[in-house]
């Protein structure tokens, strides 16, 4: 059978991003808490598999909107933030009751992203805050899929050292901060690949 993807089709009282061959396609750029009931209709009520799709920008090239005279600068600018793999596994944390389920899984899509905003953030420059008004897709750098723990484990326990280790040892292995960190941290400790003691005042992980 051909490959027909068919894009936002109607499924029950909700609509996928696409829809082929049997196979639900959700892209998600954001936190993935909000697929969570969706998800939990497409396993009640249909038989489709479904992959969640997570573009990470590896490196964002950032293009500004001058809205007057409707150009965008030439030269664009390299964002400093970086996503990595790591960083999309995190987020599994929020829906983690659908690991391992055999008709979900995550694809992390590691990528060039270059990114228009407008010139009308805050400040001198007018680019504190800018709105984000479009997203496209560069060079595809790598693809992974995460279907169950194992997977997890073969993606970030390479990243770690063994032995004993230290939340900022994680922070640094993992390239992780701030609510990344935490939701990293969060995941692998209550699906049992690390486990935390406390020795003083601070946490100190071991994997298992």
């Amino acid at each position: 059978q051909a490959f027909s993807p068919r894009h936002e089709v109607k499924i029950g009282r909700y609509v996928a991003d696409a829809c082929s061959n049997g196979t639900i396609f959700e892209i998600q750029t954001g936190n993935f808490a909000p697929l969570r009931k969706k998800l939990q209709f497409y396993l009640e009520n249909t038989e489709f598999d479904i992959v969640i799709v997570r573009p990470l920008a590896k490196n964002r090239r950032i293009f500004w909107l001058d809205e007057e005279s409707g150009e965008i600068k030439k030269a664009p600018r390299l964002s400093s933030k970086h996503e990595n793999l790591a960083s999309g596994i995190a987020d599994i944390h929020y829906i983690s009751e659908f690991l391992g389920n055999e008709r979900v899984s995550f694809c992390f899509v590691l990528m060039e992203i270059d990114e228009v905003r407008k010139l009308d953030g805050y400040g001198k420059a007018k680019k504190i805050r800018a709105t984000s008004v479009d997203r496209l897709a560069g060079e595809i750098y790598e693809t992974c899929y995460i279907r169950c723990l194992d997977d997890v484990k073969s993606a970030l326990f390479p990243l770690l050292p063994d032995g004993e280790f230290s939340r900022d040892d994680l922070s640094k292995c993992l390239k992780l901060k701030g609510l990344k960190l935490w939701s990293a941290q969060k995941l692998l400790i209550d699906q049992g690949l690390l486990s935390s003691k406390k020795v003083g005042r601070s946490l100190v992980f071991e994997k298992n």
